[in-house]
């Protein structure tokens, strides 16, 4: 086969190119028309090519490596790359031990988790919220709080008399309205803001409910502890938005706000 010569200018352009561009030999070869080869010997030549991460050797990972790996997939629920990062390590090398492991995520969950904090378009809303209402309606779900009578307040959509109430009292205090929230992904699952301003997003609680959410009460319908709803709530205030909590005290004619910690 015969030797592919570059020109001088051609030489200069390749090497900036690899060098500051930071473009690689397949990349470079396909803007001269050529194999990734003639670069890569070219390169060699010039001394410039990088050493690759592979020295043949094969690499045994010890115990401490082995569980900040875990740690950082399972708890911190990062990705195979970023971990890669983190250790130096290759990433197809991350990739291999996450595939032996018993603690790989399956493909649902991963898409789930790169859809974390991503706002959903109308569109996949509306096709959630009937798909979650005729779930409902096939008798299937465990219901895990009360039924709530639907208002429609300004314009604003309220689930229960605390959402209406809440916004009832704003208007009467002639006070700026909040908007119907969409929907967020977090790495507890989706969680659905009663209201939105443009700072910051609203929840409504009762006296009862705001102890359910924070764990110091036992739910009435489900008969058990459980402050996944917090920990969403948490993570959207830390991550995307604040996250108000309201406490409605109808019998007081009041509002509380409450800090999410």
């Amino acid at each position: 086969m015969k030797k592919v010569v570059f020109t001088d200018k051609q030489i200069i352009e390749i090497t900036n190119d690899y060098l500051c561009n930071k473009l690689s030999c397949k990349t470079i070869g396909k803007k001269f028309n050529v194999s990734k080869t003639p670069i890569n010997n070219l390169l060699k030549e010039k001394g410039l090519l990088k050493k690759g991460f592979s020295s043949g050797k094969k690499i045994e990972l010890n115990d401490k490596q082995m569980s900040l790996i875990k740690k950082l997939y399972l708890e911190e629920k990062r990705t195979g790359p970023y971990i890669a990062k983190i250790l130096n390590l290759n990433k197809h090398l991350i990739d291999k031990i996450l595939c032996n492991s018993e603690f790989r995520r399956s493909v649902g969950e991963s898409i789930s988790l790169r859809q974390t904090g991503k706002k959903r378009s109308e569109r996949v809303i509306n096709i959630l919220k009937t798909a979650q209402q005729n779930y409902s309606k096939s008798g299937k779900r465990k219901q895990t709080g009360g039924v709530c009578k639907k208002y429609i307040v300004n314009g604003i959509e309220c689930q229960g008399t605390y959402e209406k109430f809440y916004i009832e009292k704003l208007i009467k205090e002639e006070q700026i309205l909040p908007s119907n929230s969409i929907s967020f992904e977090t790495p507890f699952g989706v969680y659905y803001p009663d209201f939105s301003f443009n700072n910051k997003l609203i929840e409504i609680k009762s006296d009862y409910t705001y102890e359910v959410l924070l764990g110091n009460q036992i739910n009435r319908y489900t008969k058990k502890i459980d402050k996944t709803q917090y920990r969403k709530i948490k993570w959207v205030n830390k991550n995307i938005k604040p996250v108000e909590i309201i406490i409605v005290d109808k019998r007081k004619n009041k509002l509380i706000k409450k800090e999410t910690e």
